[in-house]
Order: structure tokens, then C-alpha cells, then sequence
């Protein structure tokens, strides 16, 4: 009896404690609150130091200069399958000359994402933009391509692949490229965020009525952001390094740049920093026209060969 009294005991508890666990997972298949507030986003400003380094034949020559941007993206819910998101962002960097004066290199695109996505495993995408960049020989650019994210528990995977190229001519030259970027997401909590990308662009300088250059730039970042749990706003430090070679003599055979970052970010509609990476303004652009090393923005695509 007393053995019948035990199975049925705990027949019943192995019951309760399905029951209470399948209630406990079934928040999970249901997509973030972000998807009924139909529209996140958030504004953030940054600055920091910089330097740039080129590499000639000849020597190296050093520009210590100071970054100030700034972006705001926002994303909205077409469906509960589909979002677009919309991405407007500037940056400029001021350079001391040796010797005394300044002069600066801004940039700025504004762009947009359409994407097929599920908050708890994937986004696959097409992403385009169109922007200024350089400083004497400012160039209008745009770009295109596809991107996706993959989810799994903390962790998010970021891919992009497209074409980036100059719109309007400066009387010197064109320039074109294609790109590959990988990007990945660690979140310590959901308002403790580690990010770390790289970027890889393969180009040309075509020169008008001249020969054409080829270049290639690479672009490493690593950034860690933390949210405040009572406030609309995360801090964020973030080191950015990128360098752009070409395959022939040129005015200089290497532009290498490192900086240093601090920002802060004001967000409205989420409410943590995974949230924001799952269901909301999780995709960025990064161009290799407005890259610091780019031939747009060091004036070699305006300079011409030597």
C-alpha cells in the first residue's frame, strides 16, 4: 500500500513539474516584447582620439587628430516576419598639421535595411546607403548588399557582403570596392554587451584617363557597452584600427589608422541591450569609402598616381 502511496505521489509531482516547466519555457517561443511596440531605436554621440600613419618609399609621416560622430537608427515591424530599419550617421576627424594649423576629413551616409528575421534565431536581409566622404576631394558614394544574423543563447553572429562605390566623379578618378564583414556578439547579461568585427575590402582607383590602382583595406574593432538597468542610456568604449595597402608604387604605399572611442547611446522603445540585438536596431553600416584609410577620405583617389 505504502508503495502504491510513494508511485502516485510522485506520478503527480513529475506531472506538476512538467507543467510548471512547459509554462516556464513558453515565453521563449514568443517573439520580444520589441515586436509589439512596432518602433525602437536610439541616438548616440562618440568622440576620441585618433591617429593615422603613411608609409612611403620615402619614410612615414604621423596625424594625431580628434574623432567626433555621432548616428541614429531606428527600427520598425513591417510584420511579424519582416522589419526595416532606417540608419543616418556622420563622423568627422580633425588633424593637427606639424607646424601648426588643422584640416579635417567628415564623412556621413544615410541608409536603410530591410530584413526577414525571427528574434530567436535568425535575420537575413538587404541593406543599400548613400553619403559624402573625404575632405578636399569629397565624393558622393553609395553602397549595396546582403547581410544576416544568426541567435544562440548569448551569443549573436553577424554577416555582411557588398559592394561600395563612388557616385560622382572628382575630375580625377573613380573608386569602387566589394567587401566582406563578420561581427560577433557576446552578452555577459543582457546589459553587458561584448562585440568584436572585421572587415575586409578589395578595390580600385580608376583615374581618368590614366591607369587603374588597386588597394585593399582591412578594418578590426573590438567594443564593450554596458546598459544602465534603470536608465535609457548605455555607455560604451571602443578601439577601431584599419589599414589600406596598394599593389603598386604610389604617393604612399601604406595608411594605417588607430583611435580610441567613448559614447553614449539614449534608447527608446527597448529595454535591454539583447532586446535591442533581437528584436530591434541590431544592423549597422560600415563603409570602406569612409573608412579612415580609404583613398577617398586620405585624398589619394584625388591626388593621381606619381
Amino acid at each position: 500500500m505504502m508503495l502504491k502511496v510513494l508511485f502516485a505521489s510522485a506520478a503527480v509531482g513529475i506531472a506538476l513539474t512538467s507543467v510548471a516547466w512547459a509554462a516556464d519555457m513558453q515565453p521563449v517561443l514568443k517573439a520580444p516584447g520589441a515586436v509589439d511596440q512596432q518602433a525602437t531605436g536610439y541616438v548616440e554621440v562618440y568622440t576620441g582620439w585618433a591617429k593615422t600613419t603613411f608609409n612611403s618609399f620615402e619614410g612615414s609621416d604621423r596625424l594625431n587628430g580628434w574623432a567626433l560622430g555621432g548616428a541614429g537608427r531606428g527600427n520598425y515591424w513591417i510584420s511579424r516576419d519582416m522589419s526595416v530599419q532606417v540608419d543616418a550617421q556622420a563622423e568627422g576627424t580633425s588633424y593637427d598639421i606639424p607646424g601648426g594649423g588643422h584640416f579635417s576629413t567628415p564623412n556621413y551616409l544615410a541608409g536603410g535595411h530591410l530584413s526577414w528575421r525571427s528574434p530567436q534565431q535568425h535575420l537575413f536581409g538587404l541593406f543599400g546607403g548613400v553619403g559624402d566622404a573625404g575632405g578636399s576631394f569629397s565624393q558622393r558614394y553609395g553602397l549595396i548588399g546582403a547581410e544576416a544574423q544568426w541567435y544562440w543563447h548569448q551569443f549573436t553572429l553577424y554577416g555582411q557582403v557588398g559592394f561600395d562605390t563612388t557616385l560622382s566623379s572628382n575630375d580625377v578618378s573613380d573608386t569602387s570596392a566589394w567587401f566582406i564583414r563578420g561581427t560577433g556578439r557576446y552578452f555577459i547579461n543582457p546589459n553587458f554587451m561584448l562585440e568584436g568585427t572585421v572587415m575586409y575590402a578589395n578595390g580600385d582607383i580608376d583615374f581618368n584617363g590614366g591607369p587603374s590602382i588597386g588597394f585593399e583595406t582591412w578594418t578590426w574593432q573590438a567594443k564593450a557597452e554596458w546598459r544602465f538597468a534603470t536608465a535609457p542610456f548605455s555607455v560604451y568604449a571602443k578601439y577601431q584600427g584599419s589599414q589600406t595597402s596598394y599593389d603598386q608604387p604610389f604617393f604612399f604605399d601604406k595608411v594605417t589608422d588607430h583611435r580610441v572611442l567613448l559614447g553614449l547611446k539614449l534608447h527608446m522603445g527597448d529595454r535591454t541591450l539583447q532586446q535591442t540585438d533581437r528584436a530591434g536596431a541590431t544592423l549597422d553600416i560600415i563603409s570602406p569609402t569612409a573608412n579612415p584609410t580609404s583613398p577617398v577620405m586620405t585624398g589619394a583617389a584625388g591626388i593621381g598616381p606619381i
